[in-house]
């Protein structure tokens, strides 16, 4: 997850090559490749796409062996994803969205990494109390946790309304004139099922987000 925060946020807003490697009009966004006899444009695409295959196909069956993760919430975003990423590595399609939909959404991961070691791994396991470590993880915990809500809050509610309602402009476009015929014969299913997913697993941020704000207020309270 940390690898696919961190190439998605590289190549979505230092690099910029989602928005400059692909032609920025619906075809660019969602064909990408196709448009170019096969020449790759955004490579990246296809790694963040590789990676999420492996880790959810990995995590789904993983999960039937740990009774906490095994729930239908967990189970089916697990498979919802692994769909999303198998069959645009197929069709060769969605490059723009992938970048951020499987990249940048996860660089929250990096920070909430950090701050369940701390879990795991107590402060006082780490370092004796004597070192002055010891008086700066007490804060890296704290600017961990706080930046996961941040960045959560930004790339999982905000910045995928965003790109959701681009996803769903591009769609619309796409469908209303022909385009799939052309360009990706067959895929017309996968393109409805990527812009009502967009629509569940957003929900499905939302719903963390709730769990999140409910532990922050208790935290402060």
């Amino acid at each position: 997850l940390s690898y696919l925060g961190l190439l998605g946020f590289y190549t979505f807003f230092i690099s910029k090559r989602a928005s400059n490697a692909l032609p920025q009009t619906p075809q660019g966004r969602y064909f990408g490749n196709t448009l170019n006899k096969g020449r790759v444009l955004l490579p990246e695409a296809d790694y963040v796409n590789a990676v999420i295959v492996i880790f959810q196909g990995w995590d789904f069956i993983a999960s039937f062996f740990f009774e906490e993760h095994c729930t239908m919430i967990m189970m089916s975003h697990h498979l919802l994803a692994f769909i999303c990423g198998f069959f645009c590595l197929l069709y060769e399609v969605n490059p723009y969205y992938a970048v951020y939909f499987g990249g940048v959404s996860e660089f929250s991961s990096i920070f909430l990494c950090i701050s369940q070691l701390f879990q795991f791994y107590p402060q006082a396991s780490l370092v004796p109390s004597s070192s002055i470590l010891s008086s700066i993880l007490p804060a890296i915990e704290t600017f961990s946790q706080a930046m996961f809500v941040i960045t959560f809050f930004l790339f999982r509610i905000v910045g995928w309304a965003q790109q959701l309602y681009m996803l769903l402009s591009d769609g619309s476009y796409i469908l209303k004139n022909g385009l799939l015929q052309k360009y990706s014969p067959g895929s017309r299913w996968f393109l409805l099922y990527l812009m009502t997913m967009g629509f569940g697993l957003g929900a499905l941020q939302v719903f963390w987000l709730r769990g999140i704000v409910d532990k922050v207020l208790e935290v402060i309270g």
